[in-house]
């Protein structure tokens, strides 16, 4: 049996719970995503994923960050590692919504698990690493810095 034979396009919520440097301008992300599977063999599909993301700024001892708004865009490859376990790996960019805030390079693998409902319809919850890569915004130097975080999506996928 295949593990996946049709196209699927999933609306879910986000969590972004920053690590690393990350944390010290945010303590947590919230977002929404659309994203669509589309099958290229058996066992494989190219993804594509657009949404929102927010992370609400924190106050530190110097400043008031400012929340970092973005719109993440991502392709990438999905493994369907049987009925309902996947692997993936994704590519793009983070465009900003702010002033001042630069667009990033994105890289995210994740893995997931999808929870069969009614025909074709499916829970989708996932759990990955994503990171931000570009140039500090927050500088004039050229430094690159990396925004890691955990990500969490929850989405409702319907089946074509």
């Amino acid at each position: 049996m295949k593990a996946q034979n049709t196209t699927n396009i999933g609306i879910g919520a986000e969590i972004g719970l920053p690590s690393g440097n990350f944390v010290n301008l945010s303590g947590i992300g919230l977002g929404a995503s659309i994203k669509a599977d589309f099958p290229i063999a058996s066992d494989f599909a190219i993804s594509l994923n657009g949404g929102f993301m927010n992370f609400f700024g924190k106050r530190n001892q110097f400043l008031k960050v400012q929340d970092l708004t973005y719109i993440p865009a991502k392709a990438g490859l999905k493994y369907q590692m049987g009925e309902s376990f996947y692997a993936e790996g994704q590519l793009g960019a983070a465009l900003p919504l702010n002033n001042g805030q630069k667009t990033l390079f994105v890289w995210s693998p994740g893995i997931g698990n999808l929870f069969k409902l009614s025909g074709e319809n499916k829970l989708d919850l996932g759990i990955r690493y994503e990171a931000w890569t570009g140039k500090n915004e927050f500088s004039d130097l050229n430094k690159i810095n990396t925004k890691g975080f955990v990500g969490i999506r929850f989405a409702y996928m319907f089946g074509l």
